[in-house]
């Protein structure tokens, strides 16, 4: 419960920041070709970005810390604590099924399953990539776990959008809308992120 508060907390405090930065780019030329649904569902997914880097701990720019700890083994925590491998594979696979719910409502590349699990993949790399740069456990499993809850993500959306005929979401332009995405939602996250939460927690406490 109390991760989950946190979690709540990094999303409102970086909401602060990023929602009235992307509502100024959704009105420039980048994203004049989307939707009104497709707005929507842009800002869900860069919601859903910022609570990905809280999630996960991505690290900030004022307290990096080189730990080189990774696990190249698959499966090997499955034997030597069961319980926890299971608990923790179950939420690695429900944190990655909203990007392979969005990702092909959002961009026409990701409307094929493979596209869609390799963008799963190398949203999972890039995350277990900066966690090297904290003191967490960079892990092969967490990059399989991730990279399965994207895919049933992908399953769910293309059974709610009906094979995605029924989607009309505009057309945006995915290379620079990923680029965009990840300058803004990282960018906020690693330079100002610290200074929100700590000022929203001040805040309740």
């Amino acid at each position: 419960m109390y991760r989950l508060k946190a979690i709540g907390i990094d999303v409102a405090a970086e909401a602060v920041i990023v929602m009235p930065l992307f509502l100024m780019l959704l009105r420039k030329r980048l994203f004049q070709r989307r939707s009104r649904t497709g707005r929507t569902l842009y800002l869900v997914f860069v919601l859903y970005l910022t609570a990905v880097c809280s999630a996960t701990g991505l690290p900030d720019i004022y307290h990096p810390v080189f730990e080189w700890s990774v696990n190249w083994i698959p499966l090997v925590d499955a034997v030597n604590s069961p319980a926890n491998y299971l608990e923790n594979s179950i939420l690695n696979v429900l944190l990655f099924v909203p990007a392979g719910f969005l990702a092909p409502l959002l961009w026409e590349e990701f409307r094929g399953f493979s596209k869609t699990a390799l963008f799963g993949a190398g949203l999972s790399l890039a995350v277990e990539t900066l966690q090297i740069f904290t003191l967490r456990l960079t892990d092969v499993d967490d990059l399989i776990m991730n990279t399965l809850g994207c895919m049933a993500g992908y399953g769910l959306a293309r059974l709610v959008a009906g094979g995605f005929s029924k989607v009309h979401t505009g057309q945006g332009n995915c290379r620079q809308e990923m680029i965009v995405l990840a300058a803004g939602v990282y960018g906020v996250w690693a330079v100002l992120q610290p200074y929100l939460a700590a000022f929203v927690w001040n805040w309740l406490l």
